[in-house]
């Protein structure tokens, strides 16, 4: 089991791709928690509890887009 942490600069932009992205990998999505920062507009940070082998795979394809960091670990 891993947890992905993703962040998000400017929200209204990046969510939609950010929802493919976790739609195409749902299956391994056991918990989903999104914050936004109510300091900084437009920003927001996304919390994955994910099972699977491909989580490399789910972070690359986050990575790629613009303005969105994601980071995993082993739990």
């Amino acid at each position: 089991m891993y947890i992905v942490s993703i962040s998000i600069e400017h929200r209204e932009k990046c969510v939609p791709e950010v929802q493919e992205v976790l739609t195409r990998y749902g299956e391994n999505i056991s918990t989903r928690l999104g914050i936004h920062n109510p300091e900084k507009e437009n920003t927001g940070v996304i919390i994955l509890s994910y099972v699977g082998e491909n989580v490399e795979e789910i972070a690359e394809e986050l990575n790629g887009i613009p303005e969105v960091t994601a980071n995993f670990m082993e739990i």
